[in-house]
């Protein structure tokens, strides 16, 4: 399970250390490709498989799943480590996630989210105690929380 948020430095040739905690449960075969919301999304083997069994392309697959499944795939690249644990995000990637010098990976249970810290920053600023509470009640409303 991914937990937790961490913050590092990203070099001149675009390479990130990925957090110790994390490095276990991304194996060889995992995958890190666009996700919602100006992030980078890496998953391990058996979420990318949940992906790619859900999202197939066939001849009745509706125009806007189509698209979606286009960028999702064009934007995947196998998450490869060297060494030191550390991924080189390609410029797309960076460019995307909007990553500069600092990049946080949050661990978001069974995939990590990977933005640049100005993104993060700006969203953790407006979260205290009563907006995190109203969220909270939104999200259990809605059913998504049990």
């Amino acid at each position: 399970m991914f937990l937790g948020q961490y913050r590092h430095g990203v070099d001149a040739k675009g390479r990130v250390a990925v957090p110790a905690p994390f490095r276990r449960y991304l194996p060889e075969g995992s995958v890190i490709s666009i996700g919602p919301e100006s992030r980078l999304v890496l998953r391990p083997p058996a979420e990318w498989e949940k992906l790619v069994s859900r999202f197939r392309m066939t001849s009745e697959t509706p125009a806007a799943e189509r698209a979606y499944i286009r960028q999702l795939y064009a934007s995947a690249r196998e998450l490869e480590m060297d060494a030191q644990g550390r991924v080189l995000l390609d410029a797309e990637h960076r460019r995307f996630a909007q990553i500069g010098d600092r990049a946080v990976f949050v661990g978001v249970g069974n995939v990590v989210e990977l933005v640049g810290s100005p993104i993060w920053d700006k969203e953790q600023a407006g979260v205290d105690p009563d907006h995190f509470t109203v969220l909270g009640d939104s999200v259990h409303s809605a059913g998504g929380l049990q």
